[in-house]
């Protein structure tokens, strides 16, 4: 895609200590193909297994630990991101419905947040979970200006922000200053990562115990490509989702330990399987793993 050479999975090393983050012989694996877009992986423990986005083919589906790969909702709404809360439920960016909605025990699901000061939003994006047991998401337009990505419509509000709703269910807009928001993820419960597709560069924020959120500045910058999904490991190490498949860099974002080649660009990424250790790739027209010897940081231990 996009005149790129490399087009055999692979582990590329730039420090040694990167190949200490996989066992020994681990190699990336394929275990689909013939989607049209893949986004949105979150592992969901209470299932056993990881739920992913066909954002253009309006559905999601899922991979058990079992080695099952199926449909998991034959219209999702055109559903993106997904995150676990703070009970370990799935909750889902909408770029249909506009919303954030959660997925209840029963199987059935709850709006949580579609308006803001009385106006829609416009197409949450993606979404992570804060210490404190809010919800941090997106609002781009993706799902208002692509019609494979949503059901059209018009963008009411003034602006493409990040979103906290608390766990009472108050919906703030502290992030208003970014072109295009995309992926976010917490290093810790006062910094934010931010990535914007729009300018190509991860933005830090700084963020305070009552939900206000500054700009540090940029963070990373990565290419090919740019970062669209990204996750932190329990180490604080970033692993980015690129053009060329997943970059790991250091916790300041100022060094690239590696990279995990992919033939395709991967749009996101999630830490999941029966013991933490699998990274999940959702990568263009494909759904790909491989094993760790890392697990991503939560909030839920």
């Amino acid at each position: 895609m996009g005149g790129m050479t490399q087009s055999v999975p692979a582990l590329q090393a730039t420090h040694p200590e990167f190949l200490d983050l996989f066992p020994a012989g681990a190699t990336p694996e394929q275990l689909g193909d013939g989607f049209v877009w893949t986004e949105g992986p979150c592992y969901v423990p209470s299932r056993q297994a990881v739920i992913f986005s066909d954002v253009r083919s309006n559905k999601t589906w899922r991979y058990t630990d079992a080695g099952v790969l199926e449909v998991e909702l034959e219209r999702s709404d055109h559903q993106n991101g997904h995150c676990l809360d703070a009970q370990g439920r799935l909750v889902a960016c909408s770029h249909g419905r506009r919303g954030i909605l959660r997925q209840e025990t029963g199987g059935e699901w709850t709006m949580l947040a579609d308006h803001f000061e009385g106006k829609k939003l416009n197409s949450p994006n993606d979404i992570c979970l804060h210490p404190d047991g809010s919800l941090w998401f997106s609002d781009p337009t993706y799902g208002i200006d692509k019609p494979e990505e949503g059901y059209g419509g018009s963008m009411e509000l003034p602006g493409r922000w990040v979103f906290r709703l608390a766990p009472d269910g108050t919906l703030t807009a502290p992030i208003r200053d970014r072109t295009k928001p995309n992926g976010l993820a917490f290093a810790s419960a006062d910094t934010l990562l931010l990535a914007d597709t729009g300018e190509s560069k991860v933005y830090r924020y700084r963020v305070t115990p009552d939900g206000q959120a500054g700009s540090e500045g940029v963070h990373f910058e990565l290419s090919p490509g740019k970062t669209d999904g990204l996750r932190i490991d329990a180490a604080g190490r970033i692993w980015s989702s690129a053009g060329d498949g997943v970059h790991v860099l250091s916790p300041d974002g100022q060094t690239e330990l590696g990279r995990i080649l992919l033939p395709a660009t991967c749009a996101n990424l999630c830490f999941g399987g029966p013991d933490g250790h699998t990274l999940y790739m959702t990568v263009s027209t494909e759904f790909w793993r491989i094993p760790t010897t890392v697990r991503g940081l939560s909030w839920q231990d």
